[in-house]
């Protein structure tokens, strides 16, 4: 186990401490990934460490098919491709979902909408390999005559401090149905 212990400057850096030998820190002793150890004398920069987060969270609203059939006098078929689940940027492979989900909780905060992130988080990741994370599939809809019509989906873009982290989060979809150019969001869906 480490504790942290800040700088003591208020920069944001911290000494990473081991709780069993109590005056070891963790420490960087050059630029290669295994350049890493412990040192119990004076304090140095390559004993500093900054915590930054794993991933920025872009959480937003997508209008993912719009039909304006007001002026219309008969109904009208559409089928679109809708994708839910989490599709990475590159094809990766990841050691640990239980870190990779975590990181990507904490990036989204107290969003208004966390506890639906959180499930389709546990949802897409419950599957060991980054090609079952997602689901596409097709859906028919019929847009009412005198109806306008849309359907949107909320969704996360993580952009990962290691590129090949970065993903899409897509949860369920809502339609939307006015007589007018507005449409109604009581439940406040829209973000």
């Amino acid at each position: 186990l480490w504790k942290l212990v800040p700088s003591g400057n208020d920069d944001g850096f911290y000494y990473i401490y081991s709780c069993y030998y109590t005056k070891k820190r963790f420490v960087k002793g050059g630029a290669g990934n295994k350049q890493v150890g412990s040192f119990d004398g004076k304090q140095y920069d390559d004993q500093l460490w900054r915590l930054v987060p794993r991933f920025q969270a872009d959480i937003y609203t997508d209008d993912i098919f719009h039909f304006d059939n007001r002026q219309g006098s008969t109904s009208i078929t559409r089928t679109i491709s809708v994708t839910t689940g989490i599709v990475t940027t590159e094809s990766s492979s990841f050691k640990s979902t239980t870190t990779f989900k975590t990181s990507m909780e904490a990036s989204l905060g107290g969003s208004k909408a966390s506890a639906e992130f959180s499930q389709a988080l546990e949802t897409s990741l419950s599957s060991s390999t980054t090609s079952s994370w997602s689901k596409t599939e097709q859906i028919v809809f019929t847009i009412p005559p005198k109806k306008n019509f849309k359907v949107m989906q909320h969704k996360v873009n993580f952009e990962g401090v290691i590129p090949s982290d970065s993903c899409t989060m897509m949860t369920s979809i809502k339609i939307f149905e006015s007589d007018t150019a507005t449409f109604s969001d009581p439940d406040k869906f829209i973000m």
